[in-house]
């Protein structure tokens, strides 16, 4: 099975499109894979972003960065 409008392939047991909705139609398949992950039914979760940690000044890091 493949979805004519996404392009991805489908296993056989999935007659429309998990991505999009539309009607899956029997083509041949462009992978060959043995094994499918079922596509999520909940939307992706954003990542969370970690505040960088911010390092206090010193002369010695001065120093090490024009290698005085």
């Amino acid at each position: 099975m493949r979805c004519k409008k996404c392009g991805v392939d489908l296993p056989e047991s999935y007659k429309t499109c998990p991505l999009c909705g539309e009607k899956a139609v029997n083509e041949p398949l462009k992978l060959s894979v043995t094994d499918y992950v079922p596509y999520s039914k909940e939307p992706v979760r954003e990542q969370e972003t970690f505040a960088k940690e911010k390092t206090g000044f010193s002369l010695e890091k001065l120093k090490a960065y024009f290698n005085l």
